[in-house]
């Protein structure tokens, strides 16, 4: 498998999340959720949102990619996004970056 930069992750994401939005008739992101999450969360998310927008990179970019994702987007980090780092991520077992919006339940 070829390593992709993150960068170029970030930028697919962004296409892939615009165009799921507005394939559910959102002309914006307004209300949409991003999340670092584990296997278990992305399962439960999954199950009560639809749609969802999620993506696996490596573990220690998933910060980065974050910040990509949302610098893209023109949204600011939050509290909790500002303290974490690959340490926490690996402690957690974080996996995987999801978009949802919490509106939209199954």
């Amino acid at each position: 498998m070829i390593n992709r930069s993150v960068e170029s992750q970030a930028r697919e994401y962004v296409y892939d999340l615009k165009n799921c939005a507005s394939e559910y008739g959102q002309n914006t992101l307004e209300g949409w959720e991003f999340s670092l999450v584990t296997d278990v969360e992305k399962t439960k998310i999954e199950k009560d949102y639809y749609p969802t927008v999620s993506a696996h990179p490596e573990q220690e970019s998933l910060f980065e990619m974050l910040k990509l994702v949302k610098g893209k987007l023109m949204l600011p980090l939050n509290n909790a996004e500002y303290g974490f780092d690959v340490e926490s991520a690996n402690h957690k077992n974080v996996r995987h970056l999801i978009a949802f919006n919490p509106k939209l339940h199954r």
